[in-house]
């Protein structure tokens, strides 16, 4: 009984082995070709007969697991559907707007700002569960710099000459495009809404010099005064290097390289190009973190009121 056992198993040896080198040594064109990983499965099969069924079974599992996830994954697997986030803003009991026919119902348009290490997502996260609680739903657009790099462009530089003005127009239609998008879809479902701008068409100012500035406007027919006009509000969260030093860090960021002073000089930049927009908030860090939040859930909160 044994040796007929021996002689079975010796004979699947030789066919299973001889398989699997047909598939890894054919053309990838012939009948016979199996990917590598598709031979490494019946290498499993293989292990399961000769060293036993806890061998191939441990050998099918790690066959089985998913790739490790290496930093760069994490990185795009924000381009994955995630219900948790998407569902963040929805109101709990939104009522539905009455509207004449051809009326858009009106969509609050915030953009949130301010310099690095400023506490935007956190702020964004707190503001938008207490709009949720009153009603209203709360979109939010993504940072259009952001998809721009992480698709592979690349910014040309301050001294990056027409390339530059290219980079800006581009990146200028992209955010005009999302906005419009976030806004008309938001209009369309005739429910209270607002929605939030990851940054605003102004804050690209405060990255490059003034005159070249006063050229990209020049060359897209913008004025200033039409941009500002775009958002109801302005939320300018500070930077935590500006009266939180001991919090500022880089390490939660990677786009994040500014060191505190840079930080703190940006910051001030942006808070100069949005000045003239009648509602500017400014949250600065005068109360611990979670002051911080309330008072920027407070003013978002504050420019509804006046609105309504």
């Amino acid at each position: 009984m044994a040796s007929r056992l021996i002689r079975h198993l010796r004979h699947r040896k030789q066919r299973l082995t001889a398989a699997v080198n047909r598939a890894l040594s054919s053309s990838p064109d012939s009948p016979e070709a199996m990917s590598r990983p598709g031979a490494l499965y019946y290498v499993g099969i293989f292990a399961g007969i000769i060293g036993g069924s806890f061998a191939g079974t441990k050998f099918l599992e790690w066959y089985k697991q998913p790739p490790k996830e290496d930093k760069q994954d994490r990185i795009l697997s924000s381009h994955t559907y995630q219900e948790n986030l998407a569902k963040l803003g929805h109101a709990t009991n939104a009522r539905t707007i009455e509207r004449k026919l051809g009326d858009m119902n009106y969509v609050y348009r915030v953009a949130l700002t301010g310099g690095p290490c400023g506490g935007k997502s956190s702020s964004l996260k707190a503001f938008s569960k207490e709009l949720a609680k009153r009603g209203y739903d709360v979109y939010r657009a993504p940072e259009v710099p952001t998809i721009l790099l992480n698709g592979g462009c690349r910014y040309p530089g301050i001294d990056g000459g027409e390339k530059l003005f290219a980079f800006e127009k581009y990146l200028m239609d992209l955010q005009l495009q999302t906005e419009r998008s976030f806004v008309g879809i938001a209009a369309s479902t005739d429910r209270p809404s607002v929605v939030v701008m990851d940054r605003g068409l102004m804050d690209i100012a405060a990255y490059i010099p003034e005159d070249k500035w006063k050229e990209i406007l020049k060359r897209n027919n913008f004025t200033e005064e039409y941009l500002l006009s775009r958002y109801d509000m302005v939320l300018h969260l500070v930077t935590a290097a500006d009266g939180a030093e001991d919090y500022y860090t880089t390490a939660n960021n990677q786009a994040r390289t500014e060191t505190a002073e840079q930080a703190r000089v940006l910051d001030k930049k942006m808070i100069t190009c949005w000045e003239k927009h009648p509602h500017h908030s400014i949250i600065d860090n005068s109360t611990d973190f979670k002051g911080k939040l309330d008072r920027a859930t407070t003013a978002v909160i504050g420019m509804l009121k006046r609105s309504q």
